[in-house]
């Protein structure tokens, strides 16, 4: 029940989520007196889906995430991560700290079998006709060899499938060039690992400002590139917003074309509305994590529930785990990784 607003957004999000689904049932972790207010009129059935467990210590974003072990055990995203261990919840969908959310779930749940450190991946739009691309790493590790951006490869390949219905989704490097000689050794190394697999559909290297075309499904880098990637493209959006708000009152006849064309500029906004993409997934845990944006409203944060029932539907964790065990060992690189949780 974290993250920039709290109770506010995310229990009515909770309810949402709970109406539209009837075999949901929600545990809801954090302060009880925070949290109850926004639960009047349920209905008798709802209630008994719905379960409050009361905790009053929360995680700041200013709390260093190597604390949560030492400092934060009773917090309300340990306990929540910690209802996934238990298997008394499949998921886990958190609007907290995202370091300490990432620290929490490879104490608790652990790495899949094959898989040396789990990353984020979030969704991006595509200019295709209902269409999502999907970008790891985004924040979890700033720079990764070879072996590691081959495994958020497959990793992303598996997840793309599973929310996309496309039995081989193309899976592309982020890479300065499309020329085999462009980009770090780690990104060449990675590309001629790719190339000679049978199970993932490779297509080589696209830059940034393919990003959104459609060109791949998955779109593989370091979390360094990819959380700046994704930031700024949230920004751009928002500038891009603000921009065409103050054009259409500079002018009497600006404001009359914008309510002619107020339908569609609504359809566009509603397009690019970053509520709509929210719900960035930690993958490579041996269990489901879906982290929300901190400043993500209602619509928002019940998105990223959603995202969660989908891979509880398709157990997720498991497929990658199959597929992971299904792989010869990957030979990796020279380059040695490390690791910063934002």
């Amino acid at each position: 029940m974290g993250g920039d607003f709290g109770p506010p957004v995310t229990v009515p999000a909770a309810v949402k989520a709970l109406r539209r689904h009837p075999g949901l049932r929600l545990y809801l972790v954090g302060d009880q007196q925070k949290i109850t207010p926004f639960l009047q009129g349920l209905a008798a059935d709802e209630q008994q889906r719905l379960e409050v467990l009361h905790t009053e210590m929360v995680i700041s974003n200013q709390a260093r995430p190597d604390s949560i072990l030492r400092s934060y055990r009773e917090s309300s995203m340990y306990l929540t991560v910690d209802l996934v261990r238990q298997g008394v919840a499949d998921a886990c969908v958190s609007a907290g700290n995202t370091g300490a959310l990432l620290l929490a779930g490879r104490h608790l749940l652990k790495t899949i079998p094959g898989i040396d450190r789990p990353a984020i991946i979030a969704t991006l739009p595509a200019t295709r006709a209902g269409g999502y691309t999907y970008l790891l790493d985004v924040g979890a590790n700033t720079r990764c060899n070879a072996s590691e951006l081959c495994q958020y490869a497959l990793m992303g390949s598996v997840l793309a499938s599973s929310l996309t219905d496309k039995q081989r989704p193309r899976v592309a490097l982020l890479n300065i060039g499309e020329e085999e000689h462009k980009g770090t050794p780690a990104i060449r190394e990675t590309s001629r690992l790719l190339n000679a697999s049978p199970d993932i559909e490779y297509i080589g290297f696209v830059e940034g400002n393919q990003l959104f075309d459609g060109k791949a499904d998955v779109i593989v880098c370091d979390g360094f590139t990819g959380n700046i990637t994704i930031k700024t493209s949230a920004g751009a959006v928002e500038v891009l917003h603000r921009v065409m708000r103050r054009g259409l009152t500079r002018r009497w006849y600006y404001r009359l074309f914008g309510w002619a064309v107020s339908p569609l500029l609504k359809d566009l906004w509603k397009e690019l509305q970053p509520a709509r993409y929210n719900g960035a997934t930690l993958v490579g845990l041996q269990g489901i994590i879906v982290k929300s944006h901190g400043n993500a409203r209602q619509d928002g944060f019940a998105r990223a529930i959603e995202h969660a029932l989908y891979q509880v539907a398709d157990d997720v964790p498991a497929r990658i785990q199959a597929r992971m065990s299904s792989l010869a060992p990957v030979a990796g690189d020279d380059v040695q990784p490390t690791s910063t949780l934002h």
